[in-house]
């Protein structure tokens, strides 16, 4: 089996957001819309305030409750992992179901042509045997693409050696997340308290 993953170092993440703006390029997101947001999570007050960046995105799960939501049958997983969808039919319902069942908040409503949309791992540059455009565009190289089920890939190297310090969103959803967040240096608080600025 093949799971194509993203991991993300939170330790090195410093709010550039090159990946927010490569998204949007790549992708060509609608004016408002994100695939992939930034925010920040802070705890504590002053003088042991803790903070991070948090890239947050379609985590291309192992068992996406999307795909089973969608009326239409427009989001689908492909077989190297990538959730992606079909815009022809997803122009049918509107986008409400979907959208309620992402957990993460990664589906957003496009205005302009009646669809939903997510990050879908740019799959165009995968198919091409490219990173996908926010690993690419990292300015402090945060971001790692890879097979999370090849024991012997990059990534999962990485994960294996960062032991206690791999995190993903909301595990409690049964989802699987294929998308890894590393954090040594601070408390993780997953979810809670995220804001965008």
């Amino acid at each position: 089996m093949t799971q194509l993953g993203l991991v993300v170092s939170l330790d090195r993440c410093m709010d550039t957001r090159g990946c927010m703006g490569a998204c949007k390029q790549e992708n060509n997101v609608d004016l408002g819309a994100f695939w992939v947001r930034t925010y920040t999570s802070t705890t504590g007050g002053f003088p042991d305030a803790e903070t991070y960046f948090i890239p947050v995105m379609c985590q291309h799960c192992r068992k996406p409750s999307c795909v089973p939501a969608c009326p239409e049958q427009a989001i689908r997983k492909r077989e190297d992992g990538i959730v992606v969808i079909d815009t022809v039919p997803c122009a049918v319902c509107g986008g409400k179901e979907c959208m309620d069942a992402c957990p993460y908040g990664a589906i957003s409503y496009n205005e302009r042509d009646k669809t939903v949309g997510k990050c879908d791992m740019c799959a165009a540059r995968v198919d091409q045997g490219l990173a996908p455009a926010c690993a690419f565009a990292c300015n402090s190289n945060a971001w790692m693409f890879g097979d999370v089920d090849d024991p012997e890939s990059g990534i999962s190297q990485v994960l294996a050696a960062m032991g206690d310090s791999v995190h993903q969103l909301k595990p409690e959803t049964g989802n699987e997340p294929s998308c890894y967040y590393l954090l040594s240096s601070k408390r993780w608080q997953d979810m809670d308290g995220l804001r965008a600025r």
